[in-house]
């Protein structure tokens, strides 16, 4: 009677630790899948920040482009006046007014100038969808650019920063009519960007990154492992590439390998002293040389 008591307790304990361990198992993925769903969701949502104008430059003209997926994305023009022009494309902010890729010295030198808004501050509003939608946004850039009086089609470059030079890479695979690019602290594919592999992680982390980059792919619509500018540099024809790291980031950004993926004419400066976002002050007067004399030499007679 005891044993056939003890017995039974031991199998009502065996089964409520097994519903124990379900439950704990069933708690850790939900918690996974909910964190991992509001980080995508705020990244792929940032707000609409509200764009500083540069100082000691004459206001752009503002317009409205019309993008291949249905959006009017705001953009403001700086007017050529020496028949070349330079296409921007910023990280998640934008490119508007003082948001980066920096283009005072540009401007200065005489460049058509056009800064392409984020798709948060679209009409209507959209998602972001880091460097992957961003492509129709360069396109549209691009064609206004090339329907400019002002403007020698033959001689239109590309500047872009974080994940506007995803988008400015991918979009010069696809576009000829870019005739230079320079690219600054991107990454080298989205997929393995969010999951870090061969870097040192826990298994819980690791889980947690796989579970993000599949909640990307599950809210965008977009294989992160597809957005690849690795691939994209590869496939650019002969356009001249200049790709731009701070020491501080090339690593993770893949810059290296980047370099390698792409065919000649390309060159890779590595800012000492510099990181993502601050290449331009690490070294600014290096900086805007390079940019200056890169499209200079590339977009000149």
């Amino acid at each position: 009677m005891r044993a056939g008591c003890r017995a039974m307790i031991g199998r009502r304990f065996f089964r409520l630790t097994l519903f124990g361990i379900f439950a704990l198992v069933f708690a850790l993925i939900a918690i996974d899948i909910t964190l991992a769903w509001i980080y995508i969701s705020a990244l792929t949502h940032p707000a609409c920040p509200i764009p500083r104008t540069l100082e000691d430059i004459s206001p752009p003209e503002e317009h409205w482009l019309p993008t291949e997926d249905g959006l009017t994305l705001r953009a403001w023009y700086y007017p050529s006046e020496n028949g070349r022009a330079i296409l921007t494309a910023g990280g998640l902010g934008g490119s508007l007014g003082q948001t980066l890729p920096p283009v005072k010295s540009l401007i200065r030198a005489g460049y058509g100038v056009l800064q392409v808004d984020t798709r948060a501050c679209a009409d209507p509003p959209a998602r972001v969808t880091l460097g992957a939608d961003e492509i129709y946004d360069a396109a549209a850039g691009l064609e206004f650019l090339i329907a400019r009086p002002e403007i020698d089609p033959q001689r239109i470059g590309a500047f872009g920063f974080s994940m506007g030079a995803v988008t400015l890479i991918r979009a010069s695979a696809r576009q000829p009519r870019i005739r230079a690019l320079i690219a600054e602290g991107g990454y080298a594919n989205l997929g393995e960007h969010i999951t870090q592999p061969g870097a040192e992680k826990s298994l819980p982390r690791q889980v947690f990154l796989y579970t993000v980059a599949e909640t990307y792919w599950l809210q965008t619509g977009v294989n992160p492992w597809l957005v690849s500018p690795r691939d994209d540099l590869a496939s650019i024809g002969s356009s001249p590439v200049l790709l731009i790291y701070g020491e501080g980031e090339i690593e993770r950004g893949g810059g290296w390998e980047q370099f390698k993926a792409a065919h000649k004419p390309k060159a890779l400066w590595v800012v000492p002293g510099g990181d993502h976002g601050s290449n331009h002050l690490a070294a600014p007067q290096e900086y805007e040389r390079r940019v200056l004399e890169f499209f200079e030499q590339e977009l000149g007679e």
